[in-house]
């Protein structure tokens, strides 16, 4: 993989996070520990682990973040019922939380946890992964969430970051904070190219900026690309080895809401 070759730079008294990153445990091409060297080379603060429908041992990730100044957060990437099968991030969790639930248990399944519920890559031109304005209407009728990430490395069409801002503009008290997000899935040749900003240092200085909603997505540094051979053996990893774990028990168990 190209080493991150870039460093964030900020203000004195702000620090960036990687709020939604994948490792080798879904469908990453790096382990944790290479994940949290990559984000310190990046010049991020806090890392957040959140791979599909997994919560991978974070031990020694934790224990290297922590000598490089980075905290690494353990979360999850949920996947929601099929079809359409939207995405939900949760972060600060220690519990595998069951995919294929409805998004309304998927937010409360995380909330009883304490964790906090972050909308993942909404709006993208797909029927499957992204929450759309209708679904997103609809879960908010009846669930507050604590973040949605309004910028995101997915691939989008055009105008859709202004009907973004406007949606989260009008739904902010039930959408929570504005995330940005690099859903880094390469270590240092993609991590922090869309980022999370935040007053003060380290893991619970995001999670408190969160929740008083004073954080702001960023663009990030600008790594060196994978290469095409990787971009592929990625995307087979997605499609079929993440694929078959699910099919086969693998990944996917875990807390459904307690009600």
């Amino acid at each position: 993989m190209p080493e991150q070759t870039q460093r964030i730079a900020l203000p004195d008294g702000l620090s960036a996070a990687e709020v939604h990153a994948h490792t080798r445990a879904s469908d990453g091409m790096v382990s944790a520990v290479e994940l949290a060297r990559a984000a310190a080379g990046a010049g991020l603060s806090v890392a957040c682990v959140t791979d599909h429908d997994t919560i991978p041992d974070l031990a020694e990730a934790i224990d290297v973040g922590a000598e490089l100044g980075v905290d690494i957060v353990r979360g999850e990437e949920v996947t929601c019922v099929f079809p359409p099968g939207t995405h939900i991030v949760g972060l600060f969790i220690d519990r595998q939380i069951r995919m294929h639930m409805s998004a309304e248990d998927t937010v409360d399944a995380i909330h009883d946890q304490g964790g906090l519920a972050i909308i993942a890559h909404p709006f993208m031109p797909t029927y499957f992964a992204s929450m759309s304005p209708r679904r997103l209407d609809t879960l908010l009728e009846t669930r507050t969430v604590d973040g949605i990430e309004i910028r995101h490395t997915a691939p989008v069409l055009p105008g859709t970051w202004k009907r973004l801002d406007e949606y989260y503009a009008a739904h902010r008290e039930r959408l929570g904070a504005a995330v940005g997000a690099g859903d880094s899935h390469f270590g240092g040749a993609d991590i922090g190219r869309m980022v999370t900003v935040f007053e003060g240092r380290g893991a619970a200085a995001l999670r408190a900026s969160l929740e008083k909603r004073t954080t702001s997505p960023r663009v990030g540094t600008r790594p060196s690309p994978p290469g095409l051979r990787s971009r592929l053996a990625q995307q087979q990893r997605s499609m079929i080895w993440l694929s078959h774990q699910r099919r086969t028990g693998r990944v996917g168990q875990g807390a459904g809401p307690s009600r």
